[in-house]
């Protein structure tokens, strides 16, 4: 009987354990060995497996962890987030990452320095949170380091940037502002999204060829998996 590993892998974020260095570690020791032919005890050979997953998915139920937001191998935007060989033969052969991605525009909506009265704010960055994807704050995470003002901007931005940059989604009674400084922090990043509504008219072959190689890429990854077939 041919057997398959369905769902293997390692989160980036989330979690105090779930980086890129041990996702990089884990992933790569884990292709090595299965196109090793070493197999197992039992079973020596090739092993295929489905590699958990392609990018990732910040819409994702939270219940296990934080880190089931994080379990991709490339960022939203399909850049790779670290180098890996998919031969398991050091090759050098590393991800690449999709080309021809529109983002919108670079601003980003930050806790306002003018507000002295916060009351309310706690409430405020509750609400952003429940309606974007602030996983990055959990303890030990990317974004762990940042202050309450920087947590409060953190959670700001992700909403204002999964809505669309909208002006109304940066409010909050006030205490929300938008800027054009990136407030990105050492390791804790800041994003701006994808701008789904850009025009596609004008762009030339290739742009269109890379679009729809981004939209493939999407469609894989909230499948949640990535599929490697190693074929003896």
């Amino acid at each position: 009987m041919k057997i398959i590993v369905g769902e293997v892998g390692w989160p980036t974020d989330g979690d105090k354990h779930a980086n890129i260095q041990n996702a990089k570690r884990f992933n790569q020791g884990l292709l090595r060995h299965a196109l090793s032919g070493e197999g197992t005890p039992a079973r020596v050979g090739i092993i295929d497996i489905y590699l958990f997953s392609l990018i990732d998915e910040n819409a994702k139920s939270i219940e296990p962890g934080s880190f089931e937001r994080h379990w991709g191998i490339f960022e939203f935007d399909g850049k790779p987030k670290y180098e890996l060989d998919l031969s398991g033969i050091e090759a050098q052969k590393g991800l690449i990452a999709v080309e021809g991605v529109r983002y919108m525009v670079k601003r980003w909506c930050v806790l306002n320095p003018n507000v002295k009265d916060w009351e309310g704010l706690a409430y405020s960055v509750d609400y952003a949170c429940s309606l974007s994807d602030c996983t990055a704050l959990e303890y030990g995470s990317s974004c762990n380091q940042l202050s309450a003002e920087g947590n409060a901007s953190y959670a700001f931005n992700m909403y204002y940037q999964m809505n669309s940059q909208k002006s109304w989604n940066c409010d909050f009674s006030g205490m929300a502002v938008v800027t054009q400084e990136d407030p990105s922090y050492g390791s804790c990043q800041f994003p701006v999204m994808i701008d789904y509504t850009s025009s596609s008219s004008s762009s030339s072959s290739s742009s269109s060829s890379s679009s729809s190689s981004f939209l493939d890429l999407l469609v894989a990854g909230f499948m949640g998996f990535l599929v490697f077939l190693f074929l003896e």
